[in-house]
């Protein structure tokens, strides 16, 4: 056997696994954890046995929009998710989310603690891209993360930069695979799918896979051969009020907490969806569903409001009575017309 057949050989046989968790953060700063969610995440990607962890953002509550970050707390807060995460039994690579770097303080202690906030890494043949999402102040910049780029920001011609010179520099790559915190793909006509896109789908991109709650917990789409994954967790459900009160938190809070487990064999991708949470006694049981949608049936606001749950309803609404307003309307001025002519 020459040694391009052996090499080649070595190629077909490479099988790896790697888990993909994002929006793992739990409740208030220093050091609050969900302990019992986070032992049940240990004890599952422990079963899976995979080689690496990939943290796709939101690992810590980071002070967030606080006047003053308190530096410590952070801090605190990062050692104790980091004890969680020494649990796996395998090595840990992370991208931020919007609540992990978001000011000065919090990006600098990100350099400090686990360096550039873009880096990539090489395991058996395979390209990994962990790339930045979120706004960062640049140096000298004292401002905080606007209300706008909560949701992320699309990568500006320094970070797609750095992408193209990674993927140029591993032609040879088998696979690549890309992380971020944001869906930055979401819209359809976001910058992403002009910009970034065409550089992924000239290499051998297999997957891109973002960790942040959306306004669902997981969503996938494909384009040109890569899959798109969202996975993400809630380890620290909505309050009941915002759950009866917003359409768009109870679409999050009946989702299952999601992460991947990522098969690579060869030539051969499998990206495995997988739960967390899904045999919580109250979250997805009957009296759950009841205390959020059937709290106040028989009312006359839940009648009110059961005709009225959406913006198409409510619209039908408002011009069925605006229609009725006219016609009350032009009957009453009718009626007054004839009345005036019957005087006179």
């Amino acid at each position: 056997m020459g040694r391009g057949d052996a090499l080649m050989l070595a190629l077909a046989l490479q099988e790896f696994t790697f888990a993909v968790l994002g929006h793992t953060r739990g409740g208030p700063d220093d050091g609050m954890l969900p302990t019992q969610r986070y032992a049940e995440m240990v004890r599952a990607v422990q079963r899976a046995q995979p080689d690496f962890v990939v943290l796709a953002g939101d690992l810590v509550y980071g002070d967030f929009h606080s006047p003053t970050v308190d530096r410590e707390a952070v801090r605190r807060d990062w050692d104790a998710v980091d004890a969680v995460f020494a649990q796996f039994g395998c090595p840990v690579h992370r991208v931020p989310g919007n609540h992990d770097v978001w000011e000065s303080t919090t990006r600098d202690l990100w350099i400090e603690r686990y360096g550039p906030l873009q880096q990539s890494f090489e395991f058996e043949g395979s390209l990994f891209l962990l790339l930045n999402s979120c706004w960062t102040p640049a140096p000298g910049d004292d401002g905080q993360c606007p209300p706008k780029s909560i949701r992320g920001v699309q990568l500006d011609g320094e970070r797609r930069e750095f992408l193209a010179k990674e993927l140029d520099a591993h032609p040879q790559a088998r696979h690549v695979f890309a992380f971020l915190g944001h869906m930055l793909w979401w819209e359809p006509d976001a910058a992403w799918w002009s910009e970034v896109h065409p550089l992924l789908s000239k290499s051998p991109t297999r997957a891109v896979f973002a960790g942040d709650l959306g306004p669902w917990k997981y969503s996938h789409l494909g384009r040109d051969g890569i899959e798109y994954v969202q996975v993400a967790a809630e380890f620290v459900p909505a309050p009941l009020e915002m759950q009866r009160n917003r359409e768009s938190i109870r679409a999050l809070s009946e989702q299952l907490d999601t992460w991947a487990l990522v098969s690579v064999r060869g030539a051969e991708v499998d990206i495995d969806i997988r739960t967390l949470g899904a045999l919580d006694p109250l979250r997805h049981s009957p009296s759950n569903y009841l205390s959020v949608h059937e709290f106040d049936a028989g009312s006359l606001e839940r009648k009110l409001f059961s005709r009225m749950d959406n913006p198409t309803k409510l619209v039908d609404w408002l011009w069925k009575l605006g229609l009725a307003a006219a016609a009350g309307g032009a009957l009453i001025g009718g009626a007054a017309v004839w009345i005036l002519r019957r005087r006179r």
